[in-house]
């Protein structure tokens, strides 16, 4: 038995081509119009904007904080999460001899931060391009791992954390500000937030331990832990 065979026409041919060309400015566009940050908001470019508030600024104090983590001038630092660089500017202007690591999953938020270091003129920060589950450190490097407002944002946290500890130096730490748990009139609603103890509980379980707190913020829980000698 013969099976006919159906050869498109050029006609059909054409249609198909027209449509496509129709249809992928489209679908690339909804896919650059996604936030990779599974939990950020869809708007990216307003995200940014909110991030850049400057009453969240204020609340945050990133100068207080970077001179309260006492780094050295060649210090090695990730700013994981780092957004459009709030953090990630003072910490390259403290570690003048160092390298700062602004870490994201979000490209657009990488291009925000880009600006803003060329205007500051700083020559000592990195852009890395995160994945969801490695901020893609070199293993035994960094001195500080800052997270800033993005602890809630990770998936998986425990085994996160683990693989963060190869990553830091003999003598580094992590430091931590989060929104404090509770109804607060800024920040992220309850739903989205951890319940108290469950932060530290899952850090423990990475092999961490609680090296200090500081009381710096009114809506911030602002901690330093560091690898546990019983891991």
């Amino acid at each position: 038995m013969i099976i006919p065979v159906h050869r498109t026409t050029k006609k059909q041919q054409v249609a198909v081509l027209l449509l496509v060309a129709t249809l992928l400015p489209r679908m690339l566009q909804a896919q650059e119009e996604t936030n990779r940050d599974l939990l950020g908001p869809p708007d990216v470019d307003s995200y940014i904007q909110n991030l850049l508030n400057t009453e969240r600024i204020e609340e945050l104090k990133p100068d207080e904080v970077v001179a309260t983590l006492m780094l050295a001038e060649n210090a090695i630092v990730a700013d994981l999460g780092s957004g459009p660089g709030v953090f990630t500017i003072p910490l390259a202007r403290q570690v003048s001899r160092g390298v700062v690591y602004a870490v994201d999953v979000e490209p657009r938020q990488l291009d925000a931060l880009r600006g803003r270091v060329i205007d500051a003129e700083l020559n000592n920060i990195v852009p890395v391009l995160a994945s969801y589950t490695t901020p893609h450190l070199p293993p035994s490097h960094v001195d500080l791992i800052l997270v800033v407002d993005t602890y809630r944002h990770l998936e998986d946290r425990a085994n996160y954390f683990r693989r963060l500890r190869s990553m830091l130096r003999p003598g580094g730490r992590l430091a931590i500000l989060e929104y404090k748990p509770g109804e607060l009139p800024v920040g992220p609603p309850i739903a989205q937030k951890l319940p108290e103890g469950h932060r530290a509980e899952e850090l423990r379980v990475a092999g961490y331990s609680l090296l200090r707190t500081f009381d710096m913020h009114e809506h911030h829980d602002f901690e330093v832990w560091v690898p546990s000698t019983s891991f």
